[in-house]
């Protein structure tokens, strides 16, 4: 079994929040910043459910409301 993981991607807008309070909103989620592909990487302690992947989406949306941001996930070990 590897270590199941949901990797985000931003596209941040030029209306809306500023990148970094946007990363900070992500990281109080539990995200960690990273630098390559992805922007961010959720870690998760074992296989996720669909409903717990689900819900990680709905906190991420209800965290960049009006930040003029979208946003990619990507789960898998």
């Amino acid at each position: 079994m590897g270590s199941w993981r949901t990797y985000l991607v931003m596209y941040f807008g030029t209306k809306g929040l500023p990148a970094s309070v946007i990363a900070q909103r992500l990281e109080g989620l539990g995200f960690e910043t990273q630098f390559g592909p992805y922007d961010f990487v959720f870690d998760w302690k074992k296989e996720p459910s669909k409903q717990e992947i689900l819900k990680l989406g709905d906190q991420v949306v209800d965290a960049l409301k009006e930040s003029g941001a979208v946003f990619n996930l990507d789960t898998h070990d």
